[in-house]
């Protein structure tokens, strides 16, 4: 009998357990450095994520290649914040080319790891694709609007199901 009721006990500590077993994604959000040289994050961009039921873990620019690669695993996905960081020679940008790199290894592999780039991080994100800091170039693009004109291949993109507007 002291058998049967101490298995029940343990029965209902793990069915208790796995109850409170979290399953939000967790996504980085890559730090800036400020003119002092502090790292900081803008909260909007930590609300944004939280409101869409994800938990948001910092990656501090500063990193080491070893604490970065370990975090890594530990992350569903990174956001690249916009801001005034230099997309030719900053913390900002070594961080970011280590985690595009181990993003791209891990999508090969069949694990699906997303990027977000706002602003300044979608830049960061072209730079990284191109391998070259030599698409950054000013433009005049004061109220110009251009159509946007989908190809035949957006209906077979593997990312997400589309359909096209017919015009």
């Amino acid at each position: 009998m002291v058998k049967l009721i101490t298995a029940l006990f343990f029965v209902l500590l793990i069915v208790t357990n796995s109850f409170s077993l979290n399953l939000r994604p967790i996504i980085g959000i890559v730090s800036e450095t400020t003119t002092e040289g502090h790292s900081y994050i803008a909260a909007s961009y930590v609300k944004y994520i939280e409101s869409a039921g994800a938990r948001v873990v910092p990656i501090i620019n500063n990193i080491t290649q070893d604490e970065l690669k370990d975090l890594f695993g530990s992350i569903n996905g990174v956001l690249f914040p916009g801001g005034g960081s230099s997309l030719v020679e900053s913390a900002y940008l070594e961080v970011a080319k280590t985690i595009f790199e181990l993003a791209k290894q891990a999508n090969d592999e069949g694990d699906y790891f997303p990027l977000w780039g706002t602003c300044l991080g979608f830049q960061l994100l072209c730079v990284l694709q191109s391998g070259t800091n030599h698409i950054l170039s000013s433009f005049d693009s004061e109220d110009y609007s251009i159509p946007l004109n989908f190809t035949d291949a957006v209906p077979k993109s593997d990312k997400r199901p589309c359909t096209m507007n017919p015009t």
